[in-house]
Protein backbone atom coordinates (compact mmCIF):
# COMPACT_ATOMS: atom_id res chain seq x y z
CA UNK A 1 0.00 0.00 0.00
CA UNK A 2 1.46 3.44 -0.98
CA UNK A 3 2.19 5.77 1.69
CA UNK A 4 0.52 9.01 1.52
CA UNK A 5 1.74 11.03 4.17
CA UNK A 6 4.79 13.54 4.54
CA UNK A 7 6.48 14.15 7.74
CA UNK A 8 6.49 18.12 7.11
CA UNK A 9 7.24 19.00 11.01
CA UNK A 10 7.08 16.44 13.90
CA UNK A 11 3.45 17.31 14.79
CA UNK A 12 1.77 18.04 11.06
CA UNK A 13 1.83 15.65 8.06
CA UNK A 14 0.85 16.51 4.91
CA UNK A 15 -1.23 14.44 2.84
CA UNK A 16 0.34 14.13 -1.22
CA UNK A 17 -1.85 12.03 -3.11
CA UNK A 18 -4.76 12.60 -4.84
CA UNK A 19 -6.40 10.94 -7.78
CA UNK A 20 -6.89 12.00 -11.56
CA UNK A 21 -10.68 13.05 -12.22
CA UNK A 22 -12.12 10.50 -14.73
CA UNK A 23 -13.39 12.39 -17.36
CA UNK A 24 -15.33 9.25 -18.94
CA UNK A 25 -17.96 9.84 -15.91
CA UNK A 26 -18.46 13.43 -15.53
CA UNK A 27 -21.65 13.01 -13.09
CA UNK A 28 -18.62 12.56 -10.84
CA UNK A 29 -17.61 15.68 -10.78
CA UNK A 30 -19.41 17.24 -7.84
CA UNK A 31 -17.97 14.75 -5.46
CA UNK A 32 -14.70 14.94 -7.15
CA UNK A 33 -14.59 18.46 -6.35
CA UNK A 34 -15.92 18.26 -2.87
CA UNK A 35 -13.21 15.52 -2.17
CA UNK A 36 -10.59 17.72 -3.01
CA UNK A 37 -11.69 20.78 -0.74
CA UNK A 38 -11.57 18.42 1.69
CA UNK A 39 -7.94 17.81 0.34
CA UNK A 40 -7.04 21.09 0.12
CA UNK A 41 -8.35 22.29 3.83
CA UNK A 42 -6.16 18.83 5.16
CA UNK A 43 -3.58 20.56 3.61
CA UNK A 44 -4.46 23.65 4.78
CA UNK A 45 -4.09 24.95 1.60
CA UNK A 46 -6.56 28.10 1.78
CA UNK A 47 -5.25 30.76 -1.00
CA UNK A 48 -7.54 30.68 -4.42
CA UNK A 49 -4.31 30.45 -6.99
CA UNK A 50 -3.05 27.98 -4.73
CA UNK A 51 -6.35 26.16 -4.46
CA UNK A 52 -6.29 26.32 -8.61
CA UNK A 53 -2.16 25.05 -9.16
CA UNK A 54 -3.48 22.05 -7.17
CA UNK A 55 -6.29 21.46 -8.86
CA UNK A 56 -4.14 21.67 -12.32
CA UNK A 57 -1.34 19.64 -10.79
CA UNK A 58 -3.32 16.70 -9.57
CA UNK A 59 -6.56 16.40 -12.11
CA UNK A 60 -5.05 14.57 -14.41
CA UNK A 61 -4.17 16.08 -17.92
CA UNK A 62 -8.00 15.00 -19.65
CA UNK A 63 -8.85 17.47 -16.96
CA UNK A 64 -6.45 20.02 -17.46
CA UNK A 65 -7.00 20.25 -20.99
CA UNK A 66 -10.87 20.66 -20.39
CA UNK A 67 -9.67 23.74 -18.42
CA UNK A 68 -7.41 24.96 -20.16
CA UNK A 69 -9.64 25.12 -23.34
CA UNK A 70 -12.60 26.70 -20.77
CA UNK A 71 -10.61 29.24 -19.59
CA UNK A 72 -9.04 30.04 -22.90
CA UNK A 73 -7.22 32.39 -24.86
CA UNK A 74 -6.50 33.28 -20.89
CA UNK A 75 -4.46 30.76 -19.00
CA UNK A 76 -6.55 29.36 -16.15
CA UNK A 77 -5.24 31.41 -13.66
CA UNK A 78 -6.56 34.52 -15.08
CA UNK A 79 -10.27 33.37 -15.26
CA UNK A 80 -12.66 31.57 -13.61
CA UNK A 81 -15.24 29.06 -14.90
CA UNK A 82 -17.08 26.61 -13.17
CA UNK A 83 -16.43 22.82 -13.92
CA UNK A 84 -19.37 21.68 -12.87
CA UNK A 85 -21.41 23.75 -15.45
CA UNK A 86 -19.14 22.14 -17.76
CA UNK A 87 -19.64 18.22 -16.44
CA UNK A 88 -22.84 18.83 -15.08
CA UNK A 89 -24.64 21.40 -17.07
CA UNK A 90 -28.14 22.34 -15.73
CA UNK A 91 -31.11 21.30 -18.70
CA UNK A 92 -32.94 23.77 -20.92
CA UNK A 93 -36.03 25.00 -19.27
CA UNK A 94 -37.38 25.20 -22.36
CA UNK A 95 -36.56 21.57 -23.31
CA UNK A 96 -37.63 20.34 -20.08
CA UNK A 97 -41.02 22.45 -20.34
CA UNK A 98 -41.31 20.79 -24.18
CA UNK A 99 -40.91 17.30 -22.37
CA UNK A 100 -43.60 17.82 -19.93
CA UNK A 101 -45.73 19.01 -21.99
CA UNK A 102 -45.57 16.64 -24.88
CA UNK A 103 -47.94 14.16 -25.21
CA UNK A 104 -47.49 11.07 -27.90
CA UNK A 105 -50.23 8.53 -28.49
CA UNK A 106 -49.02 5.35 -27.78
CA UNK A 107 -48.65 1.92 -29.87
CA UNK A 108 -52.07 0.58 -29.90
CA UNK A 109 -53.80 3.22 -28.29
CA UNK A 110 -56.96 4.47 -29.99
CA UNK A 111 -57.96 8.22 -30.49
CA UNK A 112 -60.54 8.16 -27.70
CA UNK A 113 -58.49 7.21 -25.44
CA UNK A 114 -55.33 9.25 -26.75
Amino acid sequence: MRNNLVNTTTDMKTITHFEEFDTSNPAGWEEYSERLVFFLEANSIREGLRRLAVLCSVCGPKTYSIIKSLTSPDPPRLRKHSMKNHFMPRPSEVYQRFLYHRRLQQPGEGVAAY
